[in-house]
């Protein structure tokens, strides 16, 4: 029992050093350099665990000693900076947990690379602006931070201190946890949840779509996806929407007539994602396609452009905003 209690202390000790002292809030901006090292937790208020290792700095030049093959996805979702720490308890090095601070240098890329890696079972938690646990692996994001958390196995007195951590450094990062403002443009019917994404580069592998979001439906038991891209401006979206409707026209042989009237844009058969449609909306090229009936695509597509007609200048390919 005294064992049990003085665990049940520790944790608690850890708990209140995770929450940020309390202070005069003032108005913070998202995109501001985020303190990473005043975001580690303190553990010395538990029983039995240290720093193992770190913490260690990476940036954008040296990211591929720690993520040898996977740097330059960060690095293309705009990484700037990473504190490597790994905590153990006790002498048994496989009682540890290692914690991964990304500043990816906006909020795109912050979402970005969070989304890149979400799984679709994941069990999702209110850490940041959206978190979730999947197995021995906890991830959260907010502003322009992405937390990544694991642990050497799902043991509870791990898992329990996983989440802790996870937790904790996301209410000491500054900003409102708020949701990228460019997600409002999607429609929501029958949208899938969970299903956005930002990729940074190459939407759905089109070279001329240079990023954008994405995001899966489900209506009457069909799916489909619908997607944007930020061209910058009118110029850069006419170009993108010619290079597509060449693309599907040397796969396909033939194109259709745009699926909302009044619109620049066409639509189409594919072999593998199905039916589909896309338009231009001022610097924005939209689309959808997969199983979706025309109509549902048709009301689809009319709201996304709509919505991004309205758009503030708040995405910008590449990861910037």
């Amino acid at each position: 029992m005294r064992g049990a209690k003085q665990k049940g202390v520790g944790v608690l000790a850890l708990a209140l050093a995770l929450i940020p002292a309390c202070s005069p809030s003032r108005p913070q901006q998202s995109q501001a350099v985020p303190d990473l090292e005043r975001l580690l937790p303190d553990l010395r208020g538990l029983v039995g665990w240290r720093v193992a290792r770190g913490p260690v700095e990476y940036g954008p030049a040296n990211l591929y000693e720690y993520l040898d093959g996977g740097a330059e996805r960060y690095v293309g979702y705009g990484f700037s900076r990473l504190l490597h720490v790994r905590y153990q308890r006790g002498d048994d090095n496989s009682n540890s947990v290692t914690l991964d601070i990304f500043d990816m240098g906006s909020e795109p890329g912050a979402f970005g690379i969070y989304s890149s890696v979400r799984p679709t079972e994941a069990g999702f938690q209110p850490w940041g602006v959206e978190g979730y646990r999947s197995g021995s692996v906890a991830a959260a994001w907010k502003g322009r931070v992405f937390v990544h958390v694991e642990a050497d196995s799902e043991q509870p007195p791990l898992i329990e201190i996983l989440e802790l951590v996870v937790r904790g450094v996301c209410e000491r990062v500054e900003g409102t946890g708020s949701p990228p403002s460019f997600l409002a443009a999607l429609p929501s019917e029958g949208l899938v949840a969970w299903s956005q994404r930002y990729v940074a580069a190459d939407l759905l592998g089109h070279e001329c779509l240079p990023g954008g979001v994405v995001a899966a439906y489900a209506v009457d038991g069909e799916r489909g996806e619908l997607f944007f891209s930020d061209l910058g401006n009118e110029a850069g979206a006419t170009s993108s929407l010619a290079a597509l409707r060449a693309h599907y026209q040397q796969s396909n042989g033939a194109v259709g007539e745009s699926l909302v009237a009044g619109s620049t844009g066409f639509s189409f058969r594919d072999s593998m994602v199905g039916t589909g449609a896309v338009l231009t909306s001022g610097r924005f090229v939209a689309g959808v396609h997969g199983t979706l009936s025309a109509p549902v695509q048709k009301r689809l597509l009319e709201t996304l452009a709509g919505r991004l007609a309205a758009l503030s200048p708040v995405l910008r390919p590449g990861g910037r905003s």
